[in-house]
């Protein structure tokens, strides 16, 4: 049975991005892509060669941290 190509890209899909690998099946392109992001944090997509659009994304770069409390111990 014929599983439809996709790419995987690392950046925006507007100008910066590096393709990383293709994979067959939309399912394991989005788990290839969450693996990918959890290794090295940042911004991915899946591409669909065929309709030429952008069928998942992950941003995983941006980690928002709790300020920390600068308190007087008295």
């Amino acid at each position: 049975m014929y599983q439809t190509i996709f790419d995987i890209f690392e950046g925006t899909d507007d100008s910066d991005a590096v393709w990383i690998q293709v994979v067959e099946g939309l399912s394991d392109a989005r788990q290839r892509m969450e693996e990918i992001a959890a290794a090295k944090p940042g911004q991915y997509f899946v591409f669909d060669p065929e309709s030429h659009s952008v069928v998942a994304r992950i941003d995983t770069g941006k980690v928002l941290s709790w300020p920390e409390r600068k308190t007087k111990i008295a």
